[in-house]
């Protein structure tokens, strides 16, 4: 198997939930690319460098501001 955590591993190792994991994925915030296990079954695969990056980055708390 290739390397790289699932987002079930991250989410368990980093305490975070796999649908927020899939948004930083979709959203291009980490890095990480999408496996093909069977011909129905897809699997997210983190780069572990690119998350704790993440995570070490300072972000804002809550919805932005309205103008």
């Amino acid at each position: 198997m290739a390397t790289g955590l699932t987002t079930l591993e991250a989410a368990n190792k980093y305490k975070l939930s796999t649908r927020y994991l899939r948004v930083l994925l979709a959203a291009g915030r980490i890095s990480g690319r999408l496996a093909v296990v069977s011909k129905r079954t897809t699997l997210w695969l983190i780069e572990e460098p690119s998350l704790r990056k993440f995570l070490k980055t300072n972000r804002k708390v809550g919805r932005p501001k309205k103008k």
